[in-house]
């Protein structure tokens, strides 16, 4: 028998009504249905007829054209003149007709426009084999026919209206009309289905399909449709033309969307039956779940009854003391137990100010508290200490303002406080940071502490019981923990550094501490362990060795360990026949992408660099990071064969280079860098590792010397030229010290011969050497950093120029143009900087022009970009120099805000000579002149090149023609 037999009414009855609602939800989603299509397919038609009739009236406008030139033919009795104007004038006001034709007998004499003479003429179409069947049915039937669609002569589709023309006697009215000939009208199809508007269906929420029944063929062809047609569901519309019928068929797109609400009605209903057939059987099942709730409320009352009987019993047995209050607020009822804990006799009075008395001093405000809430009628409890014959007890009230009774109770709680402080400081002291282990005197695990586990990864559960071997690495050997056992015995006490071994099986440091506990006759009862986890120090041990002698950036040996390596393998050397080598490597251009894209993007590219050579070498070779861009490789073991040696010294050297020439992709950023490298081979004869790495930095310095991305053997004659280099370099900050720079000032001249200006140009007035060339010190300066301090003096000294000239009617508006590297562009005060020599000098900012090389263009074109344009709001110019030397990007040349571009002499010195030189002269010439740029030639020297470049349009120009280069402009 069932559990529930009630239930079996409420299910048929929900059963029941859930069949009766889906059956009125089906017929009621049937019917909207059916209007939702009805509907639909009147739309549809509507919309049809009405796409159809504009299509007729278009098509009927444009035949009404061959009406109008039958009207013309009839009226001049066959004999048709003007026809070209007359055709021209019905052209304009049918654009739809794309030609007009005459065809006397059916022959086309006459068509217009003229462009299409060429085709169609001269065509007999009552016999022509593609043109007969219209053309023969228009004569015979006197009516307009239509052809087509078919392709036209000019390569797009039309229809064909053909319409006969006969003429009437003019004597004899009688006598049968006279066939003269045809009038064709070609007409372009999609011109008249543009302005019958039928792409506009799709945007309407319609596909859409145009189709005629060919005349020849019966068949169907389809003159246009929408991508998505497709032929169900859809609704046509006849066209009735001459001689033809065309068919118009929508399909509405929204059939899904249709089909989807269909869905959604049909859910709605069967939720709606669903929720019905629900509540039919909830209301069954309350009916008779209210029945079976009586029975159950009476059984439960009784059951509580006695559960309360029960608590009173066991609270009168926990000899807790209870107090109420009664209807007065000032009269207590104490028990017994109440009145001992609090120290009072039976029958004495107790009042808040009698317990005062009795109370910790220390707790005497809480206790205030604790009666204030009692008496507010609030929930109340506490836990105090009171004073009884000397003896300080605790004791534990609380009160329950939501009773019946408003009752409280009061429990001793001294020997629970004891036992709490006790374990308080018992547990803080066995868990702290150092693990801890209690055994027995066999070692048997009694007791651990949680840093226990968190060290070695053991539970309290896992640990108990077992032998402190658990913790054993293996590493030591048996008379380790022999020794261990003996120093124990004798001293009761063991402390030393040890490896165990965790629950993972990882093996670690521990720093031990072990204590015999022994009992009042002496024997060893327990032993007591701490231990401390030690990896953290060892690995910080291991981290400071490593930091000593390794380069924290790239993970490589650093320049006291390379030394070492090297010192030791001079040392090996003395003993073996086997060549060895160093190599230097620097990375070429580092500093420009370290100065342009930041410290950061140098790091990263370091890091690469250093893990291509560490691919790039033998195992038992040492890389290290030398300094900077700077890494030395130790190749040891190579041949006792020089020949042999240096052979496969340049096959490592090779693979190095073409591993460091591969792009760098930094952060999603592609850059490029390649290396120069000085190589040194050594033996066993007596060298010093300083030595060695002073021969090859200097051939490293070669190398880079010939253009970088090479490499250079070491060459004794090679000290000379460093040496040199050297004391040029210091030469040259003593110059910059004692002043001993100056400016010259080319002239810069209009095509008129007018001095417009001059560009600055540094020289060095060396106090032995004399007057030095720029190309001696220029490269020198830009690879020590020289650059920045000669090109802030410079700057200066330009400016201070300008402040001179402006003081002059014949020179206050000149030009005076400052070349500046691009590693002196880059620094970041370099807006500052020139603004601050404008404002100190007082000069037009709009006489300054910065000459700018290409090399600015190769990175970071933003910040390029935008430095020149917080200089350009305050007026400052900008000339391209060197243009068409370097790296030239349109893209960027457009947005870069210049407002000069400057021909390179190489260019213009074989000018007249160099068919080349004038090709590319004059294409900068009219780039600058399509992007609204002046343009300047530097090197013109004779009249032949100036008027070569005045004759392309370039009307500015510097070169020995116009002047020297001299301290003072003229």
């Amino acid at each position: 028998m069932s559990p529930r037999p009630y239930l079996r009414k409420p299910i048929l009855f929900a059963i029941l009504t859930f069949t009766l609602a889906m059956l009125a939800s089906v017929a009621i989603i049937i019917k909207l249905d059916e209007s939702a299509k009805q509907q639909e397919h009147l739309l549809a038609y509507d919309l049809a007829r009405s796409q159809a009739a504009s299509l007729q009236n278009n098509i009927y406008s444009a035949l009404s054209a061959s009406y109008a030139l039958a009207a013309m033919v009839a009226d001049s009795d066959g004999r048709v003149r003007h026809f070209g104007r007359f055709a021209d004038k019905i052209l304009q006001y049918h654009p739809q007709i794309a030609a007009l034709y005459l065809a006397p007998d059916g022959i086309t004499s006459e068509v217009a426009p003229i462009e299409w003479r060429n085709n169609g003429l001269g065509i007999d179409l009552l016999s022509d084999p593609v043109r007969k069947t219209e053309a023969q049915l228009a004569k015979d039937s006197h009516h307009l026919t239509l052809a087509g669609p078919l392709p036209l002569t000019n390569g797009s589709t039309g229809i064909i209206a053909r319409l006969p023309v006969y003429l009437e006697d003019a004597i004899d009215a009688n006598k049968p009309a006279q066939f003269w000939g045809l009038i064709s009208a070609a007409i372009d199809l999609k011109t008249i289905l543009a302005d019958a508007e039928l792409s506009n269906l799709s945007e309407r929420g319609y596909d859409y399909e145009l189709s005629r029944l060919h005349p020849g063929t019966q068949l169907r062809q389809v003159i246009q449709k929408s991508a998505g047609f497709t032929k169900t569901n859809y609704v046509s519309y006849t066209i009735k033309l001459p001689n033809a019928e065309w068919t118009l068929d929508l399909v509405p797109k929204n059939s899904v969307i249709h089909n989807k609400s269909l869905l959604l009605y049909s859910s709605l209903g069967l939720l709606f039956s669903l929720m019905l057939a629900c509540l039919v059987k909830l209301l069954f099942e309350t009916r008779e779940q209210r029945k079976n709730l009586k029975k159950i409320v009476a059984k439960r009352t009784a059951e509580l009854a006695q559960r309360e009987t029960d608590l009173r019993h066991a609270q009168s047995i926990s000899k807790t003391g209870s107090y109420s209050i009664a209807d007065s607020p000032h009269e207590w009822y104490y028990s017994d137990e109440a009145r001992r804990l609090l120290g009072y006799a039976n029958g004495s009075k107790i009042d808040c100010a009698n317990l005062m008395h009795r109370t910790h001093p220390d707790d005497i405000q809480a206790v205030k508290n604790f009666w204030n809430q009692v008496q507010a009628g609030e929930d109340a409890g506490i836990e105090h200490r009171i004073i009884l014959d000397g003896e300080v007890r605790w004791l534990h009230s609380q009160y329950d303002a939501q009773s019946v009774k408003r009752m409280g109770t009061v429990q001793d709680i001294t020997e629970r406080k004891h036992a709490e402080e006790d374990l308080r400081i018992a547990a803080i002291a066995f868990e702290g940071q150092e693990g801890m282990v209690i055994t027995d005197e066999h070692r048997c695990i009694l007791r651990v502490n949680h840093a226990f586990t968190r060290i070695t990864g053991y539970s309290r559960e896992e640990a108990l019981g077992k032998q402190t071997s658990l913790l054993k690495s293996g590493l030591h050997g048996a008379s380790y923990y022999e020794d261990m056992g003996k120093q124990l015995e004798a001293n009761d006490y063991w402390q030393g550094e040890i490896w165990n071994r965790r629950k993972n099986g990882e093996v670690y440091p521990e720093w031990l501490t072990i204590t015999a506990v022994k009992n009042s006759s002496g024997k060893v009862v327990n032993y007591v362990a701490t231990m401390l986890d030690i990896t953290q120090r060892k690995a910080t041990e291991a981290k400071l060795e490593h930091l000593a002698y390794h380069d924290p950036l790239t993970g490589l040996a650093n320049r006291r360990l390379l030394i070492d390596r090297l010192q030791h393998s001079l040392l090996a050397k003395s003993r073996s026949n086997l060549y060895g080598a160093v190599l230097f490597l620097d990375l070429d251009n580092f500093k420009t992408i370290n100065d342009s894209s930041g410290h950061g993007k140098g790091d990263m590219l370091l890091q690469v660099a250093a893990k291509r050579l560490a691919h790039s070498i033998r195992k038992g070779d040492t890389l290290a990071r030398y300094g900077g861009d700077e890494f030395v490789l130790l190749l040891e073991e190579l041949s006792d064969n020089i020949r042999e040696t240096v052979i496969e010294v340049q096959m490592i050297v090779t693979k190095i280079l073409a591993d460091l020439r591969a792009p760098y992709d930094l952060e999603h950023n592609e850059y490029h860098s390649s290396a120069s490298i000085g190589i040194t081979l050594f033996d066993k004869q007596n060298t010093s590792a300083e030595e060695l790495l002073k021969q090859v930095e200097v051939a490293m310095y070669e190398a880079k010397a010939s253009g970088g991305n090479s490499f250079r053997f070491f060459d004794k004659d090679m000290l000379d030229i460093v040496s040199t280099r050297a004391a040029l370099e210091a030469d040259m900050r003593q110059g910059l010290l004692q002043e001993q720079f100056v400016l010259y000032y080319q002239p810069q001249v209009s095509s008129t011969g007018q001095v417009t200006g001059a560009e600055a140009l540094v020289r060095w007035q060396h106090p032995q050497k004399g007057l030095v060339p720029p190309s001696d010190f220029i490269p020198l300066a830009e690879e020590s950093g020289l650059i920045l301090s000669l090109g802030a003096w410079i700057l200066k000294t330009a400016c201070a120029k300008l402040a001179e000239w402006q003081n002059s009617d014949d020179t206050k508006n000149r030009t005076l143009a400052v070349n500046v590297s691009a590693r002196q562009f880059r620094q970041n005060d370099f807006v500052t900087l020139v603004l601050d020599n404008i404002d100190h000098h007082q000069i037009d900012a709009s006489k300054l022009k910065l000459e700018l090389t290409e090399s600015l263009l190769v990175d970071n074109v933003e910040a390029t970009i935008d430095k020149m344009n917080q200089l350009k709001t305050r007026g400052v110019g900008f000339s391209l120099d060197d243009f068409g030397t370097g790296y030239s990007s349109l893209s960027y040349l457009k947005r870069l805000p210049l407002d000069q571009l400057k021909i390179d002499q190489s260019f213009v010195r074989d000018i007249l000579s160099n068919n080349n030189d004038a090709v590319i002269t004059k294409t900068i010439i009219a780039l600058g002149q399509s992007l609204g740029l002046a343009v300047i030639a530097e090197g013109v020297e004779t009249i032949g090149q100036r008027d070569f470049l005045q004759q392309q349009g370039c009307l500015s120009y510097q070169g020995y023609l116009y002047g020297k280069p001299s301290a003072d402009l003229r």
